[in-house]
């Protein structure tokens, strides 16, 4: 993207970031916007879209939107205290992660045509992100995390670095909010992790058209 996300200001950050759409017939996910046009064909599946559905939730882009307004609110009484604010970008962020990783585990349990009751369940019993990414994914995917964010990346991304970042801040989340440990945030931690939702976006997209498509071209 040529223009720095963060002098972005008028504009919703998730308009600009999450312009993925889906083919319900194929389930392939992309940014072609020609998907909204009714009857255009998908390239994956030659099928006639219905008018485009956008991929990831409601949930993820208000996330996204409240990551932007909250680096860009600025008061007095803020700027005395250290623009504490900030801090909470980073808890936007565990949570937009959160979102992606059981929007993408719901995908493939319902790729899978287990039932909604089923799906709550393994969900529950599968709580927290280690053990959705060590037990959960490996049953629904057959194969461990790690190697299949090796198996998405390109030479232009390396998603297993953007788990480990992603990973990193919920530690540094999980010290501020358990511990108290208010200096476990880095500084530039806020900025960063802004700069980091589109590569988890892709992430998840990749993940996706990797395990769920339907007939992929």
């Amino acid at each position: 993207m040529s223009v720095d996300i963060l002098k972005i200001k008028t504009q919703r950050l998730s308009a600009v970031l999450d312009d993925y759409l889906i083919c319900e017939s194929c389930q392939i996910v992309d940014n072609n916007s020609k998907r909204i046009r009714v009857g255009y064909k998908c390239p994956n599946c030659h099928a006639p879209s219905k008018g485009g559905r956008s991929y990831f939730p409601m949930n993820a882009d208000i996330l996204i939107d409240l990551m932007q307004e909250y680096y860009h609110f600025q008061s007095e009484l803020d700027i005395a205290k250290g623009n504490k604010h900030h801090l909470a970008i980073v808890i936007f962020f565990c949570s937009f992660g959160e979102v992606l990783l059981y929007h993408f585990l719901d995908k493939c349990m319902q790729n899978q045509k287990l039932s909604f009751e089923i799906r709550r369940r393994l969900l529950q019993d599968n709580l927290y992100m280690k053990e959705r990414i060590e037990r959960l994914f490996p049953a629904l995917c057959k194969g461990k995390w790690l190697d299949a964010l090796k198996a998405i990346s390109n030479k232009n991304i390396n998603y297993v670095e953007t788990h480990k970042y992603f990973k990193a801040v919920v530690d540094a989340r999980n010290k501020l909010i358990h511990r108290g440990m208010k200096w476990s945030i880095p500084k530039d931690m806020p900025e960063k992790c802004i700069y980091q939702i589109q590569p988890l976006l892709s992430m998840f997209v990749n993940l996706h058209n990797r395990y769920i498509v339907k007939n992929p071209g």
